[in-house]
């Protein structure tokens, strides 16, 4: 499936062949709630890089930290999340912890330039446009695109029992995302086994 299907498709579900302006709309919309909704392990990266006064500067593709590690004395060292950094009055030279500050992250205590650090983030799904015709999110669950758009399709010319019926479908599609994501992350098998006695 791609931006362009999916809009066919939609209108072919909802049986409407009138609302083809809007459609970019109505996908825009379901964007906005699916990615607030999904926070797709699957989707985990990580960018490697050296600080400069403090601050690492975020991927274009950020979107949530999952781990910050930095090299000092040949020793890694996780990063504890600091929701107030202002309030932080521990002293040191090697950073303990860090916090988000518009489009960079900020190491507290401030140690200056040079410490070797990975950032290990999910990556922010891409929007759908007609250059940006496909993401990840379409391509393992076009089922989940499709019911969201019409949703908001639905929403737009009112069809109460079409609303009623997706909102109740798309939470456990929802879920099903997830849980896809999470078992695409795990091993099937590892070294360590349980044997029945």
């Amino acid at each position: 499936m791609t931006y362009a299907t999916l809009q066919t498709d939609v209108a072919d579900y909802l049986h409407r062949d009138d609302l083809t302006a809007k459609m970019p709309t109505f996908v825009a919309q379901a964007e906005a709630m699916l990615f607030r909704e999904l926070n797709l392990k699957n989707l985990e990266t990580s960018v490697t890089g050296t600080t400069t006064d403090g601050l690492i500067t975020l991927p274009t593709d950020f979107g949530s930290v999952t781990r910050l590690t930095i090299s000092h004395s040949s020793t890694e060292i996780v990063l504890d999340y600091f929701s107030e950094p202002y309030a932080y009055t521990a002293s040191g030279s090697v950073p303990v912890c860090y916090t988000i500050e518009k489009d960079k992250l900020r190491m507290y205590p401030n140690s200056g330039t040079g410490y070797s650090y990975t950032l290990y983030y999910i990556a922010a799904i891409p929007a759908l446009s007609n250059s940006q015709t496909t993401n990840w999110l379409l391509t393992n669950a076009s089922d989940v695109y499709l019911y969201a758009t019409a949703l908001e399709a639905a929403k737009y010319i009112k069809d109460d029992p079409e609303i009623a019926r997706l909102n109740n479908m798309l939470p456990a599609l929802i879920e099903s995302v997830r849980s896809f994501a999470n078992r695409r992350g795990q091993p099937s098998r590892g070294a360590l086994q349980i044997k029945v006695r």
